[in-house]
């Protein structure tokens, strides 16, 4: 049966190319002190997480955290031993055509780090056909192997303009969002399942109207296999106010949950890393951040 029976308030940090740049600009390989720094940032958002978690009252969904393995393995360990539900990606990172980071392999990388719900990020929009001739038929590989092995998996959607979209919407980002994206997004949703492509969440970027939401939702539960199927709303890096506008309109009881990520851990730790505050204060902020979204949202 497709689905994930818990809602989930997800921490993604599995952030890396992107994560490197907000904090050293575009290093092409990191010194050991550089290595260092990235990883302790990422346990400073594991240790915010833990003191969150243990203050919020979760009155509907569970905690969750999302982190890779190149920089949080010793998070990831931690997260199993301490019984956390944990998302582990499987892409590699900073490609704009999904591929897997560890080849054909991908398995046994998955089957060794035993994660709750296997993750992989893809960018789609009908119109990049050379893209999806490419990415579908491994993402559809890994659907099938999750469905085999008994893993649950989650697609994290992305649906970016085309040239010809940002043209018609002459470059307007905020009007392909708000005129095009939600009927992309259902094509998109159901070009990956006639591909064979069948998560068990999806994670899908927010709609800045509320009536487009009933559309996407029926293209992902459409058919009665699909009908337990789990939709969370990520954040894009959004500001807390945007985030809290999406939280406002999105259908709550359809939904399964979020994952905001950047919103909460970017800016305090963009503040450690110029001295503006120290960790005690970095691990507060974050946990802060974290816990006034969950309580939005439970609200």
């Amino acid at each position: 049966m497709l689905g994930y029976p818990k809602k989930l308030y997800i921490l993604p940090f599995d952030h890396r190319s992107s994560f490197i740049d907000s904090f050293l600009g575009q290093a092409k390989r990191l010194t050991p002190a550089q290595l260092k720094v990235i990883r302790s940032y990422k346990a400073l958002i594991f240790e915010a997480f833990l003191s969150a978690t243990k203050k919020i009252k979760f009155t509907a969904g569970t905690p969750a955290i999302l982190v890779d393995e190149e920089f949080g393995l010793p998070i990831l360990k931690a997260a199993k031993k301490k019984k956390i539900v944990f998302l582990l990606p499987v892409e590699k990172s900073g490609q704009h055509v999904f591929d897997f980071a560890h080849g054909h392999d991908f398995g046994l990388a998955i089957k060794d780090l035993n994660p709750s719900i296997v993750k992989a990020l893809v960018r789609s929009n009908p119109a990049l056909e050379k893209d999806n001739k490419q990415q579908l038929p491994r993402l559809a590989a890994l659907s099938a192997w999750c469905q085999q092995n008994n893993f649950k998996l989650m697609i994290e959607l992305l649906v970016p303009p085309s040239a010809a979209d940002l043209k018609k919407f002459k470059n307007s980002k905020e009007t392909f969002d708000r005129q095009l994206r939600p009927a992309l997004t259902v094509q998109v949703v159901k070009m990956f399942q006639q591909a064979g492509v069948e998560p068990d969440i999806w994670k899908i970027e927010a709609m800045e109207k509320s009536s487009d939401w009933p559309k996407v939702i029926k293209a992902i539960r459409a058919g009665q296999e699909r009908q337990g199927v789990s939709i969370v709303m990520l954040g894009r890096g959004e500001s807390f106010a945007k985030v809290k506008s999406w939280m406002e309109i999105a259908p709550k009881t359809e939904l399964n949950g979020f994952a905001v990520g950047r919103t909460v851990f970017l800016r305090p730790l963009l503040d450690l890393h110029a001295g503006r505050i120290n960790k005690k204060q970095t691990v507060k902020e974050i946990a802060k951040n974290y816990t006034e979204l969950v309580n939005y949202w439970q609200k």
